[in-house]
C-alpha cells in the first residue's frame, strides 16, 4: 500500500469507493467539486488516497485554513479537520484507515496545527461527526487513535405537508408584538443592518453562508422570502432561513433568548416552507437542547453523530 496526494485521475474511483464505504453519505460529482475541490482552503497534500496496485482502497480529506481564515472556528489558526475518511469494506479498516489518519496528522503537525476535529470544518463538512449507529467501526478506529468525543450532534426531519400555525404560537406572536417584537420577511433594504446583526451575534460561518445567499438575490438563485427576520422596533434581533427543504440556520440575539421568540420564528419559517410547496423539512445539525424545540413541531431524530477532537 502507498499513500498518494489527490489527483483528478482518481476522481471516479474515489466516488465509487465512497458509495461502498459510506452509502448514507455518498455524493455526486457536483457536490464533490463544490464541497472539496472548489473549497478555498482545498489542499491536495492533506487530501490523500491509499492505493494498492494503483487502485484506491481508502481516502481521507483533511482541511485547514490555507487561504481563507475561519474566524471564531479557528481563532488562533491552530486547528485542523478531518472531514471524511472512507475505507473500502474489502480491506482492513484499522490498517488502511489508521495509516491515512497518521499521514494527515503528520501533515497537520508540520503546518503547526495543534488540534484536529472530526468533522466540523465549517465551509465543507458532510456530516457533523461520525454516525454513532451506522459507522461504528469508523468511530471505534478514531477512538483507538486517541480522539475523544467532545459533543454529540443530531440530524432531524419532519413532514410539514399538514403543518399549520397553532393557536398557542399565534398567541405568543401577539404577546411579543405587544412588546414591540415582530416577525416579517427580509427586505432588500435590511441588508446593512442584517449583516451587522449577523456579525455581532452569530458564528462566523453563518455570516459567510448568508453573505453568499444574499449575493444570489440579484440572479434569482435566492429570494427574500427564504429569510424571516425578527425586529424589536428598528433593531434586528433574530432570523431564520431555508434552502429548499433544508431548515436553518436560525438564531436569536442572546439578550432576547428565553422569551419564545425562537419558537415563533421556527413556526413561521416552517409555515412559509409549506406554502412554497415543500412537504418536508430537515436540519443537519442540532443539539439535544434545541431538539426539544424542534420536537414540538414534529421533528424526529434521524441520525446521531459524535464530534471528535484530538490534541496533536
Amino acid at each position: 500500500m502507498k499513500i498518494s496526494e489527490y489527483t483528478d485521475s482518481y476522481r471516479q474511483p474515489i466516488l465509487d469507493l465512497w458509495a461502498r464505504a459510506l452509502p448514507l453519505d455518498a455524493v455526486s460529482q457536483d457536490v464533490f467539486e463544490a464541497r472539496v475541490l472548489l473549497d478555498e482552503n482545498f489542499d491536495p497534500t492533506t487530501a490523500v488516497i491509499a492505493l494498492v496496485n494503483n487502485v484506491p482502497v481508502g481516502f481521507i480529506f483533511g482541511a485547514h485554513a490555507k487561504r481563507m481564515p475561519l474566524g471564531d472556528a479557528d481563532p488562533n489558526g491552530t486547528r485542523s479537520w478531518i472531514t471524511l475518511l472512507a475505507v473500502d469494506p474489502s480491506v482492513s479498516m484499522s490498517e488502511v484507515g489508521g495509516a491515512l489518519i497518521e499521514h494527515v496528522e503528520n501533515k497537520f503537525k508540520a503546518l503547526g496545527k495543534t488540534e484536529c476535529y472530526v468533522s466540523t470544518y465549517p465551509p465543507g463538512y458532510f456530516t457533523p461527526g461520525i454516525d454513532r449507529n451506522n459507522c461504528k467501526p469508523l468511530l471505534d478506529l478514531f477512538l483507538t487513535k486517541q480522539y475523544s468525543e467532545v459533543k454529540q450532534a443530531l440530524s432531524m426531519d419532519s413532514s410539514i405537508v399538514l403543518f399549520t400555525l397553532s393557536e398557542k404560537v399565534l398567541q405568543k406572536e401577539r404577546e411579543l408584538k405587544g412588546e414591540g417584537i415582530e416577525f416579517r420577511v427580509y427586505q432588500r433594504t435590511d441588508l446593512v443592518q442584517f449583516m451587522a446583526f449577523l456579525e455581532k451575534s452569530m458564528p462566523t460561518d453563518w455570516v459567510r453562508v448568508e453573505r453568499a445567499n444574499l449575493k444570489k438575490l440579484g440572479t434569482g438563485g435566492f429570494t427574500p422570502e427564504q429569510i424571516t427576520i425578527v425586529t424589536h422596533g428598528e433593531k434586528i434581533i433574530g432570523y431564520c432561513q431555508f434552502e429548499g427543504s433544508h431548515f436553518g440556520p436560525f438564531g436569536v440575539s442572546d439578550e432576547y433568548q428565553g422569551r419564545g421568540i425562537g419558537t415563533v420564528l421556527l413556526a413561521r419559517t416552517l409555515d412559509r416552507m409549506r406554502t412554497c410547496g415543500y412537504h418536508d423539512a430537515w436540519v443537519m445539525w442540532t443539539d439535544d437542547l434545541a431538539a426539544k424545540v424542534y420536537a414540538k413541531f414534529g421533528f424526529k431524530e434521524t441520525r446521531r453523530f459524535s464530534i471528535l477532537q484530538k490534541q496533536l
